[in-house]
C-alpha cells in the first residue's frame, strides 16, 4: 500500500509536472530558453489530445522562460528583428526572477519531498514554512516586473493567490507567465538571433516538420504552395546562404543587448 507521505510527494511532482507541460497545435511550436541562447522546438502527431499534442519541457531548468508560437506563415517571414520586445523583456525579467524561482524549487521540490520521505510530515513543515517566505518573496519581487510580463493588477493576483494556495506552481511560475506571452511572428523570425548552431537546429527542426505536414496535402493544393513557399524561405535563413539576414540578424543582436551566447547583457547583474 502506498503511504499518505508518497502519496503527497507525488502529486507534488504531478502538479509541478503540469507546469512544463505544453499542448500544441500542428502548426504551433515553443521557442524555449536554454543556457546558451534559445532553441525551437515543434509539436509530435504521435499523441494528441483533444487535437493537440503534449510537449514535456526540460523540467530541471524552471528558471527559462518558454513561449508559445506558429509556424508556415511564409509572407509572416519578413525583414524585421527576430527577439521582439516583448519576448526580450520577459527573457530579462525572467533572469532577475530566476534566484528566487530557485530557492522554491529547492525548498518545494526537494525540501518538502525530502522530509516527508524520511521523517515525516513534522519534518516537512519547516520546509514548507521556508517555502512560503520564498514564495512570498518571489511575489513581491514579481509585482514590480509585472509590466515586463504584460500582468495586470487583477491577473497578478490570480497567479499570485494559485502560488500560494499551490506551492508547485509557484516553482514552476516563469514558465506560466512566459507562456501567457502571445507572440504575432512566425517562430522562423527567432532563428535570426541565435547562435549559427542553434539556428542551424532550429531550421532543421522546422523544415522536417513542415516537410512531413506537406505529405497530408495533395500537391499543388494552397497548402501544399504554401508550406513549399515557407521550405523556401527556410533555406533562405540557413547560415551561409543570406548575408543580409546575418548582417540584419547582428544589429539586431547589437541593439537587444544580446552577447554571443544568446543572453542578455547585464543579466549577471541582475537588476533592472
Amino acid at each position: 500500500m502506498v503511504s499518505s507521505e508518497l502519496e503527497i510527494v507525488l502529486l507534488i511532482f504531478a502538479l509541478y509536472g503540469s507546469t512544463a507541460v505544453v499542448f500544441l497545435y500542428a502548426n504551433e511550436g515553443i521557442l524555449e530558453r536554454v543556457r546558451q541562447g534559445t532553441r525551437i522546438q515543434v509539436a509530435q502527431e504521435r499523441v494528441r489530445v483533444a487535437g493537440r499534442s503534449p510537449m514535456m519541457l526540460n523540467p530541471l531548468t524552471p528558471m527559462y522562460p518558454a513561449f508559445r508560437g506558429q509556424w508556415g506563415n511564409a509572407h509572416g517571414i519578413a525583414a524585421s528583428p527576430g527577439l521582439r520586445s516583448r519576448v526580450a523583456e520577459v527573457i530579462s525579467a525572467s533572469n532577475i526572477l530566476a534566484p528566487y524561482v530557485i530557492v522554491v524549487n529547492l525548498y518545494v521540490m526537494i525540501g518538502i519531498p525530502a522530509g516527508l520521505l524520511f521523517d515525516g510530515p513534522a519534518c516537512a513543515i519547516p520546509a514548507a514554512m521556508l517555502a512560503y517566505v520564498a514564495t512570498v518573496a518571489m511575489l513581491v519581487r514579481l509585482w514590480f516586473l509585472r509590466e515586463h510580463f504584460s500582468l495586470s493588477w487583477k491577473q497578478f493576483i490570480v497567479v499570485s493567490f494559485e502560488s500560494v494556495v499551490c506551492l508547485p506552481l509557484a516553482a514552476g511560475i516563469v514558465r506560466r507567465l512566459s507562456l501567457m506571452t502571445p507572440i504575432v511572428d512566425d517562430l522562423a523570425l527567432f532563428t535570426i538571433d541565435m547562435r549559427a548552431e542553434q539556428r542551424i537546429g532550429a531550421i532543421s527542426v522546422l523544415r522536417a516538420r513542415c516537410e512531413e505536414m506537406a505529405n497530408f496535402y495533395v500537391e499543388g493544393s494552397p497548402e501544399s504552395d504554401r508550406l513549399n513557399a515557407y521550405a523556401t524561405q527556410l533555406t533562405a535563413l540557413s547560415p551561409g546562404t543570406s548575408p543580409e539576414v546575418s548582417a540584419r540578424g547582428s544589429s539586431v543582436e547589437a541593439g537587444l543587448g544580446l552577447n554571443h551566447d544568446g543572453e542578455m547583457n547585464g543579466d549577471k547583474g541582475g537588476r533592472v
